[in-house]
């Protein structure tokens, strides 16, 4: 259906139609279209209560640009505006060929092609909403460390998950469908890739986000690498003014450390009563409804994921005896509807589906001090090893950064726990 709007829209738009003439016109329907999406629930009403408070927002615009960079949308606090890349959205409506001119005129004048964008990207126009919000609140943060900051992200990509789950518990066919297989596209891919790899553990979750932005994506900084930065160009400014006798570079640095000082105590503050009012409830509460809704659809990798966390170390993560008790009582059920699940069907999977089961089942296993069926002992070391050569070929050749990673994961799992061959033991 998506495909169809956007290529027949686009067909009755000229060619050369005079480029982003309807930048402005577009940029208030989308911004004034997301927000009564993003205003449903309680997570995106506090994120908009905060912008409202500030005087950047009212003038932010909602703009549609072409670019190679892997970015579904971004904000720009120098233009004060949020782009969505047209690449993503073309790859949406699967049409391809188009000018932006083009993409921006027929969004602004078909209301059910701008539906579905905003029906599937809102999650993504919260988290750059945040981002907005920050920028306004922290202004000197840029300029003075001289890279984006990590923390920034933490808050962003949690927000976006809260604002998700609460999403998600209002209505829940989007989530079934996308776990039963039926429904996809990339933006949804996007956004429960985020959603589905929820903890229990604080620092694990903060840890996901920092490898991907510091080790990956570069070009990120943590307020505190950022003022360890600064007091070293203060230093280095001092020492070269009583050199020169120039002091006017050490008094701007001094200065610039002095803002970025302030603003990483009061963001420091924010941040940790942001998370510490919202974690473990949150995530106890999400990841009980993400694996009780993966057991209903019998994606049971996902469930065990979600509901096998009641491990030994539950009790130090302060969760309410009742929630944790839920989750162990269901985590022992995925695992009892898991393992009766690969007794039936085992030779009907191919072997990544047979290997993702088998280890997502010995990871919860012994995440619940839980013994391995003994009667899948047997299948499992005859698949490890394969699982093992599989992998390995897949990320041999995969250019992807994202998906070679997680070959490289499922290499490393499958390789350590593959028994070796008989007579080489």
């Amino acid at each position: 259906m998506k495909s169809g709007l956007l290529f027949l829209a686009l067909l009755l738009v000229p060619a050369f139609a005079g480029a982003y003439q309807y930048d402005s016109r577009l940029s208030a329907k989308l911004k004034k279209e997301f927000e009564a999406q993003l205003r449903s629930v309680p997570a995106g009403r506090e994120l908009y209560a905060r912008l409202e408070k500030t005087k950047g927002y009212a003038k932010l615009r909602v703009l549609v640009r072409r670019d190679a960079s892997p970015c579904f949308a971004w904000f720009d606090p120098e233009k004060n505006a949020v782009y969505f890349n047209s690449r993503y959205i073309l790859k949406l409506f699967e049409a391809k060929g188009f000018k932006d001119s083009q993409v921006v005129e027929v969004l602004w004048g078909n209301k059910e092609v701008r539906a579905e964008l905003v029906k599937y990207s809102n999650p993504i126009y919260l988290h750059e909403l945040v981002h907005a919000v920050q920028c306004y609140l922290y202004p000197e943060y840029r300029q003075d460390a001289g890279a984006n900051p990590l923390e920034f992200e933490y808050e962003a990509y949690f927000t976006e998950d809260i604002y998700v789950h609460e999403r998600m518990k209002a209505d829940p066919a989007l989530l079934k469908s996308y776990i039963r297989g039926t429904y996809t596209d990339l933006y949804t891919d996007n956004i429960f890739g985020s959603y589905f790899t929820l903890s229990l553990d604080m620092g694990r979750y903060k840890e996901k986000i920092r490898r991907y932005y510091e080790e990956q994506l570069g070009g990120y900084l943590s307020l505190e690498k950022a003022e360890t930065l600064q007091k070293n160009r203060a230093a280095d400014a001092k020492i070269f003014a009583y050199a020169s006798g120039d002091v006017g570079n050490y008094k701007r640095n001094g200065d610039s450390l002095a803002r970025l000082q302030k603003e990483k105590a009061e963001y420091a503050r924010f941040l940790e009563d942001f998370y510490k009012t919202r974690w473990p409830a949150f995530s106890a509460d999400a990841l009980l409804f993400l694996g009780s809704i993966a057991l209903e659809g019998k994606n049971y990798p996902l469930a065990l994921d979600c509901l096998a966390v009641a491990d030994v170390n539950s009790a130090g993560y302060g969760l309410d005896p009742e929630v944790l008790g839920s989750l162990k009582t269901k985590g022992a059920l995925a695992i009892l509807e898991t393992a009766s699940f690969l007794r039936d069907n085992s030779k009907k999977m191919d072997i990544e589906v047979l290997s993702q089961h088998l280890k997502s089942l010995e990871k919860a296993c012994a995440a619940t001090v839980r013994p391995f069926p003994a009667d899948l002992l047997e299948l499992k070391d005859s698949v490890y090893p394969k699982a093992m050569a599989y992998y390995d070929k897949k990320h041999s050749a995969e250019t992807a950064p994202a998906r070679k990673d997680y070959y490289k994961e499922n290499l490393d799992y499958f390789a350590a726990a593959a028994k070796a061959p008989p007579g080489e033991e």
